[in-house]
């Protein structure tokens, strides 16, 4: 069974823990970049095939990204990528992108900020988190 545990919840950036039977599959990155698609985007498909005006037409892309140590099995990918899809509210200024990665040394680390910085930096994010006090990590992760 699939399960969720949220992490981080910041204004434009959430992390989650994908759990299947209480082990940890994947974390999630969900990013709001307040941009449209980029020239690499616009190569994956769907995209590649969309009519250019049409693509341009998007001034926002969310972005998610399914990070594991490890290659997803087909199964796990498209579970994680239908469970996700529904997360972003689509409209003709907003859509979605979903990347797997993997990152080795995924697991090695604790949850905090300089794992989390490490793994937007694998995943190509310009997102930084910067140093809060951790008497206020309660509060952004419960907005």
């Amino acid at each position: 069974m699939i399960s969720l545990s949220r992490i981080l919840k910041l204004r434009d950036l959430e992390i989650f823990h994908v759990l299947n039977n209480g082990n940890i599959l994947a974390y999630v990155i969900i990013e709001d970049t307040k941009n449209p698609f980029t020239e690499e985007d616009k190569k994956m498909e769907p995209l590649c095939y969309m009519d250019e005006k049409d693509i341009n037409e998007i001034l926002n892309v969310i972005r998610i990204s399914l990070i594991n140590d490890e290659t997803f099995t087909k199964e796990d990918s498209i579970t994680l990528r239908e469970y996700f899809s529904v997360f972003v509210n689509n409209t003709n200024l907003t859509n979605f992108i979903i990347k797997e990665y993997i990152q080795e040394d995924l697991y090695d680390n604790d949850d905090n900020i300089e794992s989390f910085n490490k793994i937007l930096q694998n995943i190509g994010s310009s997102y930084i988190i910067e140093e809060f006090d951790e008497i206020n990590w309660i509060y952004l992760s419960q907005d």
